[in-house]
Formats: structure tokens, C-alpha cells, sequence
């Protein structure tokens, strides 16, 4: 009876085994693959959005620092930055 057991406890660690290096394959080939589109699209979503901040801030008449809060602001007109670009 013992060596049934013992053999079904080696049929599980086998399926377990091969289990285990599957999923191993698979975070792998996240890493690899899936990881860097995910970057681009995080950098470009990032770009797009400090893009439009700087087009709202020159029509507001202030530059992004001035948003910050940290400087006084500018007392009218444009300050210097990107200039619109429609998108």
C-alpha cells in the first residue's frame, strides 16, 4: 500500500514541477514583452498630458512653475513655454 501512495505523491510533485515552470515561463514572458509597451504607453500618456497642461497654462498667461505654487505668478500676458501645437 505504501507504494501506491508514495507513487501518487510523485505523479503530484511532478504536475506541481511542471506547473510551477510553466507559470515561471509565462511572468517571464510578461517581463519581456508585455512590460515595455505597457512603459510606452505610461511615457506616452505622461507626454500627452504635460503637453496639454502647458497649453492650459499659456492660455491662463502663466508658465507651469507658476502653477506650482511655489513663485508669485506673472501679472498678465503669456510668460515664455511651449507654443500650442494641435494634436
Amino acid at each position: 500500500m505504501r507504494k501506491v501512495l508514495s507513487k501518487a505523491g510523485q505523479s503530484t510533485l511532478e504536475y506541481v514541477i511542471v506547473l510551477t515552470a510553466i507559470v515561471a515561463a509565462i511572468l517571464f514572458a510578461a517581463t519581456q514583452f508585455i512590460k515595455p509597451g505597457v512603459n510606452r504607453i505610461y511615457d506616452e500618456t505622461g507626454q500627452k498630458l504635460n503637453d496639454t497642461g502647458t497649453i492650459f497654462a499659456n492660455k491662463v498667461g502663466m508658465s507651469l512653475s507658476g502653477l506650482s505654487g511655489t513663485t508669485g505668478g506673472t501679472t498678465g500676458g503669456t510668460s515664455g513655454g511651449a507654443t500650442a501645437v494641435a494634436v
